[in-house]
């Protein structure tokens, strides 16, 4: 009506900042919390501290690199990053669990035929599982996702 006073407009953006700002702290959160338990499933596992190691290395070398590349592409570290890197951690763990457990199951005494060995008994799996990965990452690449 005219005689009214002009109502003040709000926006609801300061929301998504909170939560914006707690899916991030979540997901290093999650990072970290997923490597120490990784990294205690493989200690369980192989009984080897060295395999061990070096497998968390390379989950956390794969993990880093990813955001080393979402940074270079500019990208800003939200609420869907923050989902898929956790996320991401599962399938780098997978891979590299996979072989870590073959290798030191192993009954041949040389490590680099017990790499090969590991390399005939789990390389078509993980081969399959990546590419299973890529092929339904790649569909999912052309929609537009609204999340939350």
């Amino acid at each position: 009506p005219p005689g009214m006073k002009k109502m003040l407009m709000t926006s609801t953006a300061w929301i998504d900042i909170a939560s914006e700002k707690a899916f991030v702290r979540g997901a290093f959160t999650g990072i970290i919390a997923s490597i120490i338990f990784s990294f205690v499933v493989l200690m369980i596992v192989t009984r080897n501290f060295i395999t061990s190691f070096s497998s968390i290395f390379c989950v956390t070398a794969i993990i880093l690199s990813i955001i080393t590349f979402m940074f270079w592409n500019g990208q800003q570290f939200g609420s869907d990053e923050s989902i898929a890197v956790v996320m991401l951690i599962g399938f780098a763990v997978d891979y590299v669990l996979h072989l870590g457990t073959d290798y030191m199951h192993s009954l041949i005494p040389t490590r680099f035929e017990k790499m090969r060995q590991s390399y005939r008994e789990m390389g078509l799996s993980i081969t399959s599982g990546c590419i299973t990965t890529f092929l339904c990452g790649a569909v999912l690449f052309f929609g537009n996702l609204l999340f939350f």
